[in-house]
């Protein structure tokens, strides 16, 4: 089961999104569950009560609340870094402004079957990837943690710092055997640290902001390795609002 939401105000464009996606069930073998909202505080009202979603398909410009704004509920209020939030407008030179809501992608009006298509796939393949595990071992004890809670790690001395959505951890280790360990999306912008590229929240030349509020620099040996790795995964994501 897949959970699907739409949410645009354009009541044709819902139902042809609708059928389109049901369309793809077969070839993903996947039962796609679809809700759709006319209006950004009858979906913010749903996820007040507990509605969840997989993928989002959020019109930006919605009558009164605005995907934007709807976004940012989703985010900071709910603090919901899970569901796919997939932006869909009539216009472009929306990038800056969506940046921090963290869009899997961005879509512009007419929606293409193929481009419909390849953004589930991504949704799909990326749930699969948090759904993936970092084994650490405390004295005896092996932990498991899925990656999709990790947000970066920090090492102290002979001690790996690992920091999470919901608070710290710690263990003996190098950081070069935690990035051995880890699956694409985590890069090392330092030699004490090493990041989780989902949870960027800004970026410069010389510092990275993760989305707990943490500042963290990039050093000299990783500038330039960075920055290219940063601009294209958000190439990849949002290369239409570009």
């Amino acid at each position: 089961m897949y959970r699907v939401g739409i949410c645009d105000d354009d009541k044709v464009l819902c139902s042809l999104l609708e059928e389109q996606i049901q369309g793809l069930s077969a070839e993903f073998s996947v039962k796609f569950e679809i809700e759709v909202w006319y209006s950004g505080e009858s979906l913010e009202s749903d996820l007040k009560k507990g509605v969840g979603l997989d993928i989002l398909f959020l019109d930006i410009e919605l009558l009164q609340k605005n995907g934007i704004e709807i976004g940012a509920f989703i985010r900071d209020e709910m603090e919901d870094t899970d569901t796919h939030i997939v932006y869909i407008s009539s216009k472009r030179g929306y990038a800056m402004e969506l940046f921090k809501m963290q869009p899997l992608e961005f879509l512009v009006k007419p929606i293409s079957a193929a481009r419909l298509k390849e953004v589930l796939e991504r949704s799909m393949k990326r749930k699969k990837y948090a759904e993936s595990c970092f084994e650490y071992q405390r004295g005896s004890r092996i932990f498991r943690v899925s990656v999709k809670e990790i947000l970066y790690f920090m090492s102290m001395d002979k001690k790996v710092l690992m920091i999470k959505k919901d608070g710290q951890e710690e263990f003996y280790g190098k950081l070069k055997n935690v990035m051995e360990q880890l699956p694409a999306g985590f890069l090392m912008i330092h030699q004490s640290y090493v990041i989780h590229q989902e949870y960027v929240s800004e970026y410069s030349y010389e510092s990275i902001k993760m989305m707990n509020g943490d500042v963290l620099s990039v050093s000299k040996p990783y500038r330039k390795e960075v920055r290219a790795k940063i601009k294209q995964y958000l190439k990849e994501k949002m290369y239409n609002a570009l």
